[in-house]
């Protein structure tokens, strides 16, 4: 059993206005006055899962949401304008200015390049590969979001370039090749119950660093093709494994405070903001559609007993919100969010093998995720009733790639990799919110914040940054996903 170990999250407000050159130039361990200038590395590495918790589990993950429209918005306020495209480089939600502190300030790679450099110091491997696998997480989740990041250069220039997304996801397979070598090794006794996650288990870890690995190369499938589809199903084939979800890279919260509580259990209990996010339409119809096992899970009942969510372009006022009482089990305080799980796994061998002309293997990979769902969510008498998913059969090619799209666009709820799955395949079909913001395509990305503009020339203006044909998309993004658009 893990310890108890105060794990005070950060809020979803701004966390600073320090660029990313001055984090990881100087000399300081880490920005938090309230820890030592030369922190243990027990207290680095918890400060690094709190920090990584955040970035999983704040402001990205509910704009992406609410993108997707897994999540609607209501009330006007910044949380429903975010849904509505109205975000920029120097706005509160839209700047993310705190995401990006996540990555490379305390809590992100200041502190992740201590604890590897603490860890070489002491001859742990088992500590250094559990931190290259933070490492990996954090630039791969930051290249998903901004694209083009400062990585290479970031300790050995003021004004560090941007390295362009494929780049950084060599960098972070790298890592994670090494990770698992170095886990393997298994030198050193590791951080046992200071690791939140898996308590120092290192045959989890590799599973998950296998899974990441998987995840990344579907992130070039769109510009590489069959390679990286087959380099998909070689490290998924070694990746987390496990049915119970008791292996999913999760987060840890206590729920013993507001501040070790599930963050969006926190949003919605205490913040002003806490019900201006709800159910979006596109996520809700096709649950109901299916009565599928997870809603209870997912949402709650609106006032007449239904499961309805919010349509940004037909507002509906009796919509189904995430705050009740009970909450629904993903919004519990000490709900343990996952973020990189079976299912994932599963979906991306489903979606590989798909994509490589197998479809007796990709229909068993789906029918594994869905028995997974049924399992860990099973159904209720209602109402209204939920059911089992059955198990398919004798669906091919395309009708195969939408339904296992669709399968993962259910079980990735409230994941940032919702966005990276949409703005490859353009599946579910989604109608672009209206907008007075320009896009005719829903955004796949964020603006850089004007905190690091400032700073670093590097940067480009966020004209440059909207200019055709990105889209707003990344490198390797091929599909703008406007209605008219097909995989």
């Amino acid at each position: 059993m893990r310890r108890h170990i105060p794990v005070a999250l950060v809020s979803l407000s701004l966390l600073g206005t320090v660029a990313c050159n001055d984090f990881l130039t100087g000399n300081k361990l880490s920005s938090n006055p309230n820890q030592p200038s030369q922190a243990s590395i027990s207290q680095l590495f918890v400060a690094v899962q709190a920090g990584q918790f955040a970035m999983q589990e704040g402001t990205v993950p509910m704009m992406i949401c609410m993108w997707a429209q897994q999540c609607g918005g209501t009330n006007g306020r910044f949380v429903e304008q975010a849904g509505r495209y109205v975000f920029g480089e120097s706005s509160n939600i839209g700047a993310n200015g705190g995401d990006w502190a996540l990555v490379y300030d305390a809590g992100g790679l200041v502190d992740i390049r201590q604890v590897k450099a603490d860890a070489t110091a002491a001859g742990d491997s088992t500590w250094l590969g559990i931190a290259k696998v933070w490492e990996a997480l954090a630039i791969g989740t930051a290249s998903d979001m901004w694209g083009a990041i400062p990585y290479s250069e970031v300790t050995t220039s003021a004004t560090p370039a941007l390295d362009p997304r494929f780049a950084v996801l060599d960098s972070a397979e790298s890592l994670l090749s090494q990770a698992i070598a170095e886990l393997t090794n298994g030198a050193g006794a590791g951080p046992g119950s200071v690791d939140l996650v898996f308590g120092g288990d290192r045959a989890k870890w590799i599973k998950a660093a296998w899974t990441l690995k998987a995840r990344y190369y579907l992130h070039t499938a769109e510009s590489l093709g069959a390679p990286a589809y087959t380099n998909a199903i070689t490290a998924a084939l070694q990746g987390i494994s496990d049915v119970t979800g008791g292996s999913d890279l999760a987060g840890f919260h206590s729920g013993s405070g507001a501040g070790e509580r599930n963050m969006w259990a926190a949003f919605q209990a205490s913040s002003s903001f806490g019900q201006d996010i709800v159910a979006g339409k596109p996520l809700v119809d096709i649950m109901n559609a299916r009565s599928d096992p997870r809603l209870p899970a997912y949402f709650c009942l609106n006032t007449a007993g239904a499961y309805v969510g919010q349509d940004f372009n037909v507002p509906v006022a009796d919509v189904s919100a995430f705050g009740c009482n009970p909450s629904p089990l993903r919004f519990e305080d000490t709900y343990s969010m996952p973020y990189v799980s079976y299912a994932e796994n599963e979906l991306i061998l489903a979606e590989a093998y798909n994509q490589t002309g197998d479809d007796v293997n990709g229909i068993l990979h789906l029918n594994n995720a869905r028995a997974y769902a049924n399992a860990t969510y099973p159904p209720t008498a209602g109402p209204p009733a939920t059911a089992a998913l059955p198990v398919l059969a004798g669906i091919v090619g395309a009708a195969l790639l939408d339904s296992i799209m669709i399968e993962k666009y259910v079980a990735m709820f409230q994941n940032i990799e919702t966005i990276n799955d949409y703005r490859r395949t353009c599946i579910p079909a989604l109608t672009v919110v209206t907008n007075n913001q320009g896009f005719a395509n829903v955004p796949g990305r964020l603006f850089y914040p004007l905190i690091e503009r400032n700073v670093n020339p590097n940067i480009p203006d966020p004209s440059a940054q909207l200019a055709p044909p990105s889209y707003f998309r990344n490198q390797g993004d091929v599909h703008a996903c406007t209605l008219d658009t097909s995989p």
